[in-house]
């Protein structure tokens, strides 16, 4: 239907054209002295509107030899591009496959290939930190290419993360804060940030980040309450002399941060160095009431309240729940001998041994009888504690 109406048009043109040149009796007349030229005004139509279509044609024609230089100088850019994108993919796969060598390989001949971006030699810098080559990663990620505005994140992280393989933390964490500049609250970012401030030694400021990436669900409530744990007993440990700063930090806590076990044993052993033995022994009854921890029972003995037969009697209810705990019958044996009971301390010594035959309680007994003048079996038990103490020695040195 297309070619019919085609033809259609076509043949009523020519019909047109025919009718209008044969009622166009006109001429055109050049005068050159002595020259004289005339033709019929349909010729001349004919001339003009050939020469107009040779001259667009010779124009079209220098215009594209005029281009032509630059039209292969892009495709030969393009064709350069092309092969540094296909070794660019190749050390990107052998990345993820960890091979490392390879990645390295790939992004050196990617970047050897001129008009290569500046990815490959992030690409190998990465490789190059995961093979602690680290003179290498400093070059490829201060070429010029890789340290363009598009490639700014990446690069920051890449020098976080290689200052702290050089046990570099503050320089991790400016990067990081470069990074925070660039590109805000980055997720990753955030993850290395906690590594780099337990590196730092920066404890207090840790629980902060995790809270944000507990929110973007990297870490579960149990994983952020447990590094947040972490980082608050280790900064707890840290004022073992520094009362006025310990009951700062302790009074900032929620009472659920107050409670984990892990905070818990921190904040009692920093209250005993520092003389609190009132408040460790409060905290150690009131963490008790919620999550059991052997550990705790032990500083609560060693805490002196002023008041040994209420202890001694806190104690004793917990052996109703626990009556199978070697910490707490040792724990017992404690309190017994500070309230000056030798008989009941005895037992209690002897009744945590046949649970655990643990050095701690070997020297306990052995002290006991010291005091009440049973030198033989002092001496029998110092020396089970020795020996246990040596094997326990060897043993984490393995």
């Amino acid at each position: 239907m297309r070619v019919l109406f085609a033809f259609l048009l076509l043949a009523a043109l020519a019909m047109l054209a025919a009718l209008l040149f044969r009622l166009n009796s006109g001429y055109a007349l050049f005068v050159a002295p002595p020259y004289r030229v005339e033709i019929s005004i349909n010729a001349f139509i004919v001339l003009a509107v050939c020469a107009f279509v040779l001259f667009h044609l010779l124009l079209r024609v220098a215009a594209r030899i005029a281009h032509m230089p630059a039209e292969v100088r892009d495709a030969r850019r393009r064709r350069n591009r092309e092969r540094a994108r296909v070794k660019q993919d190749a050390a990107v796969i052998a990345l993820l496959e960890g091979r490392y060598g390879k990645a390295r390989q790939f992004a050196e001949e990617a970047l050897a290939i001129a008009d290569s971006s500046g990815l490959s030699a992030l690409i190998g810098a990465r490789a190059a930190i995961d093979t602690r080559e680290f003179a290498l990663a400093e070059k490829l990620l201060a070429r010029p290419d890789a340290n363009v505005a598009s490639l700014a994140v990446p690069r920051l992280m890449l020098e976080a993360d290689m200052a702290l393989e050089q046990d570099q933390p503050g320089t991790a964490l400016s990067r990081l804060s470069e990074l925070k500049r660039e590109a805000g609250s980055h997720t990753a970012a955030l993850r290395l940030e906690v590594r780099a401030l337990t590196a730092a030694g920066r404890h207090a400021d840790i629980p902060p980040v995790v809270d944000q990436l507990v929110k973007r669900r990297v870490y579960d409530s149990v994983q952020g309450d447990l590094i947040r744990a972490t980082a608050h007993s280790e900064v707890l440990a840290g004022f073992r002399h520094d009362a006025a700063g310990l009951r700062s930090y302790w009074n900032r806590l929620s009472d659920g941060e107050r409670m984990h076990p892990k905070v818990a044993r921190a904040a009692a052993a920093s209250f005993l160095a520092t003389g609190g033995d009132r408040e460790t022994a409060e905290l150690i009854e009131r963490c008790l009431e919620r999550n059991w921890d052997p550990d705790l029972v032990v500083l609560y003995a060693q805490s002196n309240a002023g008041d040994p037969t209420r202890q001694l009697e806190t104690a004793e209810r917990w052996l109703v729940a626990h009556d199978h705990d070697a910490m707490l019958l040792y724990a017992l044996g404690v309190l017994c001998e500070r309230g000056s009971l030798w008989g009941k301390a005895q037992t209690y010594f002897e009744a945590s041994l046949a649970l655990d035959d643990h050095w701690r309680t070997h020297v306990a007994l052995g002290e006991l009888h010291a005091r009440l003048g049973r030198g033989e079996l002092a001496n029998t038990h110092l020396a089970a504690a020795l020996k246990r103490s040596l094997s326990e020695l060897e043993r984490t040195r393995h």
